[in-house]
């Protein structure tokens, strides 16, 4: 026999409904239902036992004399007697609370118990409810709403059909709950079972009607009964619980505590009217069915029901008071059988993910989702975040549906990570089974963590409000930057041919003048170049103009090859190509890449003088587009230690790289990025009390290498990142360097774009075009003997 148990602990009128007796030889006998009274406003009492740490429950609890007063001695003493309502909200142990699941059925092999359904439920309570229960030696403990229960009773009596919508008024504390449940056909092992669905949390309906305000009058009815002035003997009287729930009060003797009695003569019913309950009618007008069901008994449940009606506005199915207890027996032999027992949603978990463009509210439960009772939930697609480089913490924002205000719970996680390193989120969860797990995973670092709730800060904001912080809070991104194109330097001057002249003398000529057309298209009238920095032709250039330009790319490519080939000095076809900027043929980026690596081997056939390396790393920062050519160079120049950098080369081939690319700074990584900052503190430092001639690319790269936030958003940021801390420093104390009356100049070129990139660093940026700005500062210029 497998025994099974559906408890209704409530502490107003305790009662379990079994499937077995104990005959009077100790025998256990297996029955459809057996009711077990646990008393009228139950308790717990503390005896000498040494079994179950003294501990007693149920009908034997209330019978004892235990923590009645000192009128009864040591046995009487306070602090023996502790009402199953206090146990049920957090009062007392875990051991106190099981004693009255025990004193109503030990041992059960699957136990049911019943949960109000209102948001004032805790997940807490829950849990502590779960922990009595299975001390209580239940192997398989569930706890179901009495909403759900008493629908399952209802099901048993026939009363309800497939398809139906289901009101339930439940008499509480407070007052009474509503709540509606959908009732759906399963099939389980050939049969067809109806069970209940449940989509929402019950309501509250706040009414001196409910036990708390039954319980007050009956307290006043005691104590105006008492033929004496003292009340602490009162307390524990029976006629509180029998007044409280409709039963006929009858004269107790009770002990004083001067150890003398009292005969309290008690009304023999409540006395007073009572008043109308909440209007519900809204609630239930597209029920099929509503149901009603309370603890009390006799006249006064009659009147609660006719009072329940009137505000229902229809007269609802009146179940009995052992109902709910009923209805966890039926759960219980459910889930027994492994049937289903009840659908239930789950409070929706919310947190907050950082997209590239803003931050999001991310749901971790599906909202359609209903699930089994006892089956456990996993959020079917976990919330991705990042733990940023350099940090050995990170936060987590949540919002729980249940929860009025949204928390931050910090995780740390004990060492420093290198990069951005991912982590997932998701929440596990069963049905009225205490808290959710919310749980990280790491996989690049191996770990897994659980977040607390409870102990994580609760944010005196709305989630609303918190996710538009978020929203402003998102540091800016410095535009990129594309050097435009313009009609002047196609166009003859007084000073010379211009780009559509050189062209015509040299498309057929035999010996192209290379340098010219070279210096025209690194000429910048009106600050703007023949060919824009993508490689744009500007409007109005003919096509016969475009024609020949094309002819001479094809031709200077050929240049270019045949030098290689043949190992001949010079470069002046080289520089026209590099020109170009992204309209260059990709074959020039590989040449000059090769070229980086012959470098480190000892030389190159072409490049002979340092203002030829010069050209090959700035006319390949100049000239790279897609990711094959541009990462290979990055990564070129960052498997060299960057001390021995030099700032007109690989400083100006990364500076152009970064500011101009929107692929680039993509390919970084955050080891690779905090490399690069590091030759930006250099380059700082070393130009500290300079003429600053050699400074002209560091800003450059300091404000490419912050759209590494395309990569890691809230990366580089001031407050927020400690080499971004290093860096806004950096550039204080050159502004500070700045100011002295001998570094006027460079103060004029320098100081208010620094200023601005101070801004940028803070994730604050209010000039879009600062790359621009920086830009006209540090020109690319021809080195002589080009």
């Amino acid at each position: 026999m497998k025994k099974l148990s559906g408890f209704d602990l409530n502490g107003w009128r305790d009662s379990t409904a079994r499937n077995w007796v104990v005959l009077a030889d100790g025998e256990e006998r297996e029955v459809p239902s057996s009711i077990v009274d646990g008393g009228l406003n139950g308790v717990v009492v503390m005896t000498g036992a040494k079994a179950n740490s003294g501990f007693v429950g149920g009908a034997q609890a209330a019978l004892a004399p235990h923590g009645l007063g000192d009128g009864w001695g040591t046995v009487g003493a306070g602090g023996k007697r502790v009402t199953v309502r206090s146990l049920i909200f957090g009062k007392g142990t875990v051991e106190q609370l099981s004693a009255a699941f025990r004193g109503m059925a030990p041992q059960a092999d699957f136990g049911v118990g019943s949960l109000d359904d209102h948001p004032g439920i805790t997940e807490l309570q829950q849990e502590r409810l779960l922990a009595a229960m299975r001390k209580a030696r239940n192997a398989t403990p569930l706890l179901v709403w009495r909403s759900v229960l008493a629908t399952l009773h209802a099901i048993e009596l026939g009363a309800i059909e497939h398809g139906q919508l289901v009101g339930v008024v439940s008499h509480v504390a407070d007052g009474f709950t509503v709540q509606k449940l959908r009732i759906r056909r399963e099939n389980s092992r050939g049969q067809t079972l109806l069970a209940p669905e449940r989509r929402a949390v019950g309501k509250l309906m706040a009414s001196e009607l409910g036990y708390d305000g039954l319980s007050l009058r009956a307290r006043e009815a005691v104590l105006s009964a008492s033929q004496t002035d003292r009340s602490d003997h009162l307390e524990w009287a029976h006629a509180h619980g029998r007044l409280t729930l409709g039963l006929e009060a009858s004269p107790e003797v009770l002990r004083l505590k001067n150890g003398s009695w009292e005969i309290l003569n008690p009304p023999k019913e409540l006395p007073g009217s009572l008043p109308a309950a909440p209007a519900m009618s809204q609630e239930f007008q597209q029920c099929d069915v509503v149901l009603f069901e309370t603890l009390t008994e006799g006249a006064l449940s009659d009147g609660l029901f006719a009072r329940a009606a009137s505000a229902v506005g229809r007269s609802p199915l009146r179940l009995a008071a052992t109902a709910v207890a009923q209805g966890a027996l039926t759960a219980a032999r459910r889930l027994s059988r492994r049937e289903p027992v009840y659908f239930d949603f789950l409070p929706q978990i919310s947190t907050i993910v950082q997209r590239r463009d803003a931050a999001e509210n991310f749901d971790l439960i599906d909202p359609e989702a209903t699930l089994p009772a006892g089956s456990v939930y996993r959020s079917p697609s976990p919330a991705r975040l990042a733990i940023q480089a350099g940090q050995d913490r990170f936060s987590i924002f949540l919002r729980k549906e249940t929860a009025d205000l949204p928390r931050k719970a910090e995780i740390v996680i004990g060492a420093k990570v290198s990069e951005a390193t991912p982590v997932d989120l998701w929440v596990e969860q069963s049905p009225a089974s205490g808290r959710a797990k919310i749980l990280v995973h790491a996989q690049k670092l191996g770990n897994q963590f659980q977040v607390d709730w409870d102990g994580a800060a609760e944010l005196p904001t709305r989630w609303e409000d918190l996710l538009d912080g978020f929203k402003r809070s998102q540091p800016t991104v410095p535009r990129r930057l594309v050097l435009p194109c313009g009609p002047d330097s196609w166009n003859d001057n007084p000073r010379g041919d211009g780009l559509l002249t050189l062209l015509s003398k040299n498309v057929t000529a035999s010996a192209v003048d290379w340098t010219a057309l070279a210096k025209r298209l690194a000429a910048r009238p009106a600050g703007r170049y023949a060919i824009s920095s993508d490689g744009e032709i500007p409007p109005g250039i003919g096509q016969e103009a475009v024609a020949q330009l094309d002819t001479l790319i094809l031709r200077a490519v050929e240049d270019v090859r045949h030098k290689i080939d043949q190992r001949r000095d010079g470069t002046d076809s080289l520089r026209f190509l590099t020109w170009l900027f992204r309209r260059c043929p990709e074959q020039v980026s590989a040449w000059l890449l090769d070229a980086w690596d012959q470098e480190e081997r000892g030389g190159h056939p072409i490049f002979k003088m340092g203002s030829h390396w010069k050209l090959a790393y700035q006319g390949l920062g100049r000239i790279a587009s897609g990711e094959a050519f541009e990462l290979r160079a990055i990564r070129t120049m960052l498997s060299r230690t960057v001390d021995t950098w030099k700032w007109q080369k690989e400083t100006a081939a990364m500076a152009f790289l970064l500011s101009r690319s929107e692929i680039a700074p993509r390919l970084v990584n955050r080891t690779e990025a905090e490399r690069i900052a590091k030759r930006v503190l250099r380059e700082f430092k070393e130009n500290l009390g300079s003429t600053y001639t050699r400074f002209q690319y560091a800003p450059l790269l300091l404000v490419g290498l912050l759209r590494y936030r395309l990569r890691e958003p809230f990366a580089l940021v001031i407050g927020q990142d400690p080499m971004a801390d290093r860096l806004g420093q950096a550039v204080e104390a050159t502004l500070d360097d700045l100011a002295h009356r001998s570094r006027a100049k460079p103060l004029a070129k320098y100081g208010r774009i620094l200023e601005q990139t101070l801004e940028e660093l803070r994730g604050e940026g209010s000039n879009p075009e600062l790359l621009l700005d920086i830009f006209g500062g540090a020109e690319e210029e021809e080195p002589a003997g080009w």
